[in-house]
């Protein structure tokens, strides 16, 4: 009699993921945590995005008695407007993604039905693909054709490579991401409710800096990755737009001669 199987051990990290549950298998292990990806996104996208354009709306309107009230504005607006666009764009993005995989399992399943020579050829081919000697598929295809929730599932995920009952949520998707973006989106501008000039901006973007951080080595300790190689790498990209809001900021107005008037 063999002995049992020992039970796998989870990490005491793992008990604070917030991507992973235990009982889950390896599988729902793995669709929990592709979740990360609207997190991920929305809240580097928001800190980024809001990161650049108060950098570049400091630097442009440096001198100016209106600038604390300008950049607070410009940051608060821009933070709404790309909660919205990124909320609706995950949205509609997931519905076309979610129906344009129910349709090709839709036309798998008829094929299935209505062609099952050439069904069984492919499914041949698909084995033979992976070293699978050509009797021994042909016998391997017949077999799992015998079972036909078997038979479905191996064709649609062997040949369209997608699940057979995909579990996508558009609207917790764009919700999620729309969310994500706001709460990376009003970090670089808690500092100009409370300050204004340099301080403001050195605060702003030392904020930043810790938050992408901070997402950078969330995302890796998530997924499995060395934290401090995924927290620069957030970080560097971040540094990146801090510099070009900088840029833009200085050039822009002179290259179209704006400026903003005194108070």
């Amino acid at each position: 009699m063999s002995p049992a199987a020992a039970p796998k051990t989870e990490s005491w990290l793992d008990i604070f993921n917030p991507f992973s549950a235990p009982g889950q298998s390896e599988r729902e292990q793995l669709e929990r945590r592709a979740g990360i990806r609207e997190v991920v996104f929305g809240v580097q996208d928001g800190v980024l995005t809001t990161m650049g354009l108060t950098t570049g709306v400091a630097t442009a309107a440096a001198g100016a008695a209106v600038a604390h009230t300008t950049i607070l504005i410009a940051g608060l607006a821009g933070a709404l407007a790309g909660m919205v666009s990124m909320g609706t764009g995950a949205y509609l993005a997931a519905c076309a993604e979610r129906d344009l995989k129910r349709a090709a399992i839709h036309k798998e399943r008829a094929e299935l039905l209505t062609q099952p020579v050439e069904e069984h050829q492919e499914m041949v081919e698909i084995l033979m693909d992976r070293g699978v000697p050509e009797a021994t598929a042909h016998e391997l295809s017949r077999a799992l054709a015998k079972y036909p929730k078997l038979w479905e599932e191996t064709h649609i995920e062997k040949e369209l490579g997608i699940s057979s009952d995909p579990q996508d949520s558009p609207l917790r998707d764009g919700l999620v991401m729309g969310a994500t973006f706001l709460m990376g989106a009003v970090v670089p501008i808690v500092p100009f409710i409370f300050l204004t000039g340099i301080p403001a901006v050195a605060l702003s973007l030392g904020l930043s800096a810790v938050a992408l951080l901070l997402v950078g080595v969330g995302k890796a300790w998530i997924i499995g990755q060395r934290p401090l190689i995924g927290g620069a790498q957030v970080l560097g990209v971040g540094a990146a737009a801090a510099l070009a809001g900088y840029i833009l900021g200085v050039l822009l107005p002179h290259l179209f001669g704006l400026r903003l008037p005194p108070a």
